[in-house]
């Protein structure tokens, strides 16, 4: 996994830079003001301005009991649940049905109790979530438009209303189609989002003639996906050759059906099998048609039986469905990769969500080879088989002997790493920092971390690896002989590099 800070730090900038142009080329009377969570916010900075969010309306008794007792006046605001719904995959959590929120109810309800006990003042922060990738920026201004009139509404209703938080749902394009059709991709830009809830809140605070409030979002997804790539190895493929030859092999023995034939179809059939072995398809198909148009002529002019004619089409269907399986062999080929999907790319197998994935270097070359990935694990699902843009195969380079070939996984850098797990004992990748540099080369490696090895893996599973690995010594050492090559240090020392390496596949040398 190589990180990089900088773009970190650039989407940042680029949201702040977004919202401060919407806000100044439309004369809001107010600013922006990011929410980062921990996930976000590469400073590792506390923020002491502190507002506690009613998420449920019982809530606010326990905030209540303890300002008192703590003798302070909370800052308080609360979750709405709009009735705006997020209809894509991830609006679940969106519309009246939400997962999280207030009714408008109980928002009236929160705001009388608040009123009676003189506290009303206290209320100052309106926060909603629409749901994550809102694919749209006309659903964006309209869930938008909905809070900001509960925010007026809560200005009339007597509040002190100061801050108005959006949450997230900022959405990136993973596919590549700018398409608000799309539940991996979103129809538009930083700066049309921010321009889209400027323009939303504006218009309902102007016509209400409530005073602009400041703006906050706490997008996740649009700040970190970014500033991570997953980089791994793949180092074989299936062969096409051998599919190629297996698939028309079954042309070698069917001569018997050419018995009592003119030699002009004989000599179409050498031709054939010879083409077939040299896996030349179209040369295949020439031939056979060449067959089947003389052998008609024949049977025309009353020299050929329709026994042998319809010989003749069975051969013909049979190298048709012969080349077209070749074909299909090598059309997609198969990449075994050093990593596991269950571990770094979670959501595709979860959700079936599309990563961007190519090749990282030999750039120069175009691809002759189409793939699917498989990883390590031993799980049928295990396999990358769907890619942007609605493709079922990646465009690769061919492999070649002693030579390394990586490919990059990007846009991975939102929940990939916190939810990914350990299936068959696959623990996470070793990270590797890149940040900008006045170096020659314009970067640097800042920090790099090995990951988990087999022994760590084992003991988060509530293994022994230390008593599995004195077992194991003790039983190899039962079994060395006097003439072995093999020593007790060599065994220990084995044994123990097993339990020091990573789970995946290392080439030994580079351990050394």
């Amino acid at each position: 996994m190589v990180r990089f800070p900088d773009i970190l730090k650039n989407r940042l900038e680029s949201l702040q830079s977004a919202f401060d142009y919407a806000i100044q080329s439309r004369g809001y009377g107010s600013h922006y003001q990011g929410v980062y969570p921990v996930k976000c916010n590469q400073d590792q900075k506390l923020a002491l301005n502190t507002v506690i969010v009613l998420e449920q309306e019982e809530e606010l008794d326990m905030i209540i009991d303890l300002s008192k007792k703590l003798c302070i006046r909370p800052v308080i605001g609360f979750r709405a649940k709009l009735r705006t719904k997020h209809s894509g995959h991830f609006g679940s959590t969106s519309g009246e049905k939400g997962k999280f929120g207030l009714t408008t109810a109980q928002i009236v309800r929160v705001v009388k109790k608040l009123q009676s006990l003189g506290m009303l003042d206290c209320l100052q922060l309106l926060h909603f979530h629409i749901g994550s990738m809102i694919p749209s920026t006309s659903l964006l201004a309209d869930g938008v438009s909905e809070a900001a009139q509960i925010y007026c509404e809560l200005v009339r209703m007597g509040a002190n209303m100061r801050v108005i938080d959006i949450g997230g749902g900022l959405g990136i394009d993973y596919n590549g189609s700018k398409s608000s059709d799309s539940d991996v991709s979103v129809g538009y830009g930083l700066e049309e989002y921010a321009a889209a809830v400027v323009e939303a809140v504006q218009r309902v605070c102007d016509k209400r003639s409530v005073k602009h409030p400041v703006i906050c979002s706490e997008s996740g997804r649009a700040i970190v996906s970014h500033q991570s790539v997953l980089v791994f190895e793949a180092f074989g493929g299936n062969s096409s050759n051998a599919a190629t030859t297996n698939a028309l092999s079954s042309l070698l023995g069917l001569q018997y059906l050419l018995e009592g034939l003119s030699e002009g179809v004989h000599a179409d059939y050498r031709n054939l099998c010879a083409t077939a072995i040299r896996g030349e398809h179209d040369a295949c198909l020439l031939y056979i048609e060449e067959m089947k148009k003389r052998c008609l002529d024949e049977f025309k002019e009353g020299s050929l039986g329709m026994e042998e004619l319809a010989g003749i089409d069975g051969l013909y269907d049979v190298v048709r469905k012969a080349v077209a399986t070749a074909e299909e062999s090598e059309s997609v080929r198969t990449y075994h990769v050093n990593m596991s999907v269950f571990t770094s790319i979670p959501d595709f197998w979860g959700i079936q969500q599309v990563f961007p994935i190519l090749p990282i270097h030999r750039l120069d070359e175009k691809p002759a080879v189409k793939g699917v990935l498989s990883d390590l694990t031993c799980d049928s699902d295990g396999k990358v088989d769907r890619f942007i843009n609605g493709e079922s195969s990646l465009p690769l380079h061919e492999i070649g002997d002693g030579h390394k070939y990586y490919l990059g996984m990007f846009l991975g850098g939102a929940y990939q790493e916190a939810l990914g797990g350990l299936h068959n004992l696959f623990g996470g990748p070793s990270v590797v920092r890149v940040s900008q540099s006045d170096g020659p080369q314009g970067f640097a490696v800042t920090s790099a971390v090995s990951g988990p090895s087999c022994g760590d893996v084992l003991r988060a599973m509530q293994h022994q690896p230390e008593l599995m690995f004195e077992t194991l010594k003790h039983r190899a050492f039962e079994h060395l002989r006097e003439d072995s090559f093999l020593t007790a240090e060599a065994v220990t020392s084995g044994l123990a590099h097993t339990f020091n390496n990573t789970p995946y596949l290392v080439v030994a040398s580079s351990q050394s």
